[in-house]
């Protein structure tokens, strides 16, 4: 978006730097507000992290921190128009304006392929469009005239704002406001890309996204298996007394009662989101999957065991129950999700369910990685409010054609608190990735997908909604009207670890943790993971899941920070810290005692998982360290140096190669904290050898 000289402006200090948000860069020293007399909202850049006192500081001048906008600058509601006392505070950089350009992605020009338009900008926000184009002026014809968006407000605006807002937008375009899509906050409409700019400068208005299709994450001879000697797990655990939803095309021919043999007595609920107001549609139709890949999904999470002509087919978590959720519209749109995406989430919920299995997503669009956006935003609050669930998403099959070796980790899975799953091959291949499983990073450079896991050739049931499958079907004796179908993708490595998680769950309950934290289940996966010798960490992430390592750090039930406990030992565990709030700091010790053979293994390793709040950038950062009683080394996380700490993931992991003879101190540090925030944590470590000396 282009920016004529602003007419009024002051002089910006002589160390102001440009600011991003949404891809859209402002520099000051070419734009810099004289006040907010037209505006409640401005970004303030700091020259440090603030302290709780210099965020007290800003609270005794009425302003409220909205958003961590990273770069040390943050969005705020601001009542008074006097930008004066807040620049003056030593610790304040730069004061500006919450300017319209940052409202229109930069991600969002690029997909529509359009020069966004021009337009005249003054020092107050106050962004007109052109009546004319001078012929100095460089303003393409755009590609393409329309655009499905999402339009969000800042999270000040409430109800009769909002519904004053949703008059200016169907008085801008011409419509009527009851033909307006909208829960509160959010606007979606098709409209006019020229009507863009108009709708941005209205200050109740943060943001203007794209709304993209999500598609399903499917592209064939063996069970599914983990690696881990998943037979022996299940003799024990089996996912008894969970409840996991899926969310995908819909669920067999619809019934619960008359249903493929694999789900007998399986099904808690079904319901339908897509079909559900199609007059002519039986309750059953709108329930059923025509489509086969929900069934599929449901059958490789929990499906009987049968004995079949290509052997023997079963879900990892037998005895857990499903929730389905129908989003299957058409042939043409098998994933059609509501507006507020918090639906999914919150009604099986509601249900009982605490794990979520979703292999579906917006993917990369003609090489174009798409950006954090609303979907990723809800979907991470939601689990932030809510920390006893686990969402599971499939990280992608977009690792083909133009964006070979790229990152093309997609929207829903680029969220922060969601556990990201690409695939690898199955038994013939097992140290292989599957060849379309998206890589990493994501839009914001943070390390996705969290894990992997086979994704190729996994048989599981075919629907019988599907009216006709001509492909290879495995067939059981006993059930003659009952077949089985393999399929490959992220879609099918997701529900393999959705339904380990089912089973860690239930050990976790069975040892005493009644209400398990999402995040610990995460931590827990990913630091039992096994990394895959030869493949690139933004292919596999923190490696291939290994449920027999996951459940051996469940042994030792969980320790609670809050609690006084002896030194646990380094051998293997599980931690769930308290809140922490700005600086605090907290830290306890590992003692190495030399029993169970402890030498057997040669590495240690330490992950730390938390829920941040649902926004682009990391909003509250903690830090992981630990530091070697012997040798006082301390070791931060993720690979990163003392003078360099992690400041855009919020799982790290540090790995010794080495188990600590003399035991180590972990620390957990609250580098960063949202203003009135406070940030809880789950830890989880072991000792264990990599596979490239253990298979040798």
């Amino acid at each position: 978006m282009s920016f004529t000289p602003a007419p009024h402006v002051t002089t910006p200090p002589a160390d102001a730097i440009a600011v991003t948000v949404n891809g859209q860069v402002v520099d000051p020293q070419n734009e810099y507000a004289k006040d907010a007399k037209n505006t409640d909202y401005i970004v303030i850049t700091t020259r440090k992290i603030l302290s709780i006192a210099e965020e007290h500081e800003l609270q005794e001048l009425s302003i409220t921190i909205l958003e961590d906008l990273g770069n040390s600058s943050f969005l705020c509601h601001c009542p008074c128009s006097d930008l004066g006392p807040i620049r003056a505070k030593q610790f304040v950089r730069q004061v500006d304006v919450y300017r319209t350009v940052y409202k229109i992605p930069e991600s969002l020009v690029s997909s529509t392929r359009h020069e966004s338009p021009t337009v005249d900008a003054d020092d107050n926000n106050r962004i007109t469009k052109r009546n004319h184009v001078s012929k100095n002026d460089s303003v393409s014809t755009p590609t393409q005239e329309y655009c499905t968006v999402d339009i969000l407000t800042h999270e000040t605006v409430k109800d009769q704002e909002f519904e004053g807002l949703k008059e200016f937008i169907a008085s801008t375009c011409g419509i009527s406001v009851e033909d307006l899509e909208s829960v509160p906050g959010h606007v979606r409409m098709t409209l006019e890309m020229d009507k863009l700019v108009e709708i941005a400068k209205d200050d109740r208005v943060r943001i203007i996204e794209e709304v993209q299709q999500p598609q399903l994450m499917s592209s064939y001879d063996s069970r599914p298996i983990i690696y881990g000697k998943t037979d022996n797990v299940r003799s024990s655990f089996t996912g008894n007394g969970q409840i996991v939803t899926v969310t995908d095309t819909g669920f067999d021919s619809g019934n619960i009662d008359d249903c493929h043999p694999a789900f007998t007595g399986k099904v808690h609920s079904l319901i339908p989101l897509a079909r559900n107001a199609l007059p002519k549609l039986s309750d059953q139709q709108k329930r059923d999957d025509p489509d086969g890949h929900g069934t599929h999904i449901c059958g490789i999470i929990s499906g009987r065991d049968f004995e079949t002509s290509h052997g023997l087919v079963g879900g990892i978590a037998p005895s857990a129950k499903l929730i389905v959720q129908s989003c299957y519209l058409s042939w043409q749109r098998k994933i059609h999700l509501p507006l507020n995406l918090e639906t999914i989430l919150a009604g099986p919920y509601e249900q009982g369910s605490r794990i979520f299995s979703n292999s579906w997503g917006v993917g990369a669009d003609k090489g174009l990685q798409p950006d954090y956006a609303n979907p990723a935003q809800v979907i991470d609050n939601f689990i932030r409010a809510h920390p006893d669930v686990l969402v599971c998403f499939s990280a992608g099959n977009d690792n083909y054609m133009k964006a070979v070796g790229k990152p093309t980790i997609g929207q829903h899975a680029g969220a922060k608190n969601v556990l990201t799953i690409g695939a690898t091959g199955n038994q013939g291949s097992a140290n292989a990735m599957y060849e379309k499983s998206s890589m990493g990073p994501s839009a914001q450079k943070r390390l996705k997908p969290d894990v992997v896991a086979p994704g190729v050739g996994i048989f599981a049931a075919l629907s019988r909604g599907v009216v006709k499958y001509d492909g290879d079907a495995a067939t059981a004796a006993d059930m003659p009207n009952a077949k089985w179908k393999s399929l490959s993708g992220t879609s099918q490595a997701t529900p393999l670890v959705a339904g380990c998680a089912a089973v860690l769950r239930e050990a976790l309950q069975a040892g005493g943790c009644s209400e398990p934290p999402g995040a610990l289940l995460k931590a827990v996966i990913i630091n039992g993971a096994d990394k895959i010798p030869g493949i690139a960490e933004n292919a596999q992430g923190h490696g291939r899941v290994n449920l027999q390592n996951s459940l051996a750090m469940l042994e030792p039930p969980p320790y609670f920070a809050n609690d006084k406990f002896l030194p646990p030992s380094i051998l293997g565990g599980t931690l769930v810290g308290g809140p922490l709030k700005q600086d605090e700091v907290y830290k306890f010790w590992l003692i190495n005692n030399g029993t169970n053979n402890t030498t057997t293994h040669t590495h240690f390793k330490i992950t730390m998982a938390y829920n941040d709040i649902g926004n682009k950038e990391i909003q509250n950062n903690l830090n992981l360290l630990v530091i070697d009683m012997g040798t006082k080394e301390v070791i931060p996380g993720n690979d990163k140096s003392l003078t360099d700490l992690d400041v855009q993931n919020n799982v790290e992991q540090i790995v010794l190669g080495y188990v600590p003879e003399h035991g180590l101190q972990v620390k957990v540090h609250a580098q960063k904290i949202l203003a009135l925030h406070e940030q809880d944590y789950v830890l989880a470590w072991s000792v264990f050898t990599p596979l490239e000396q253990s298979s040798s």
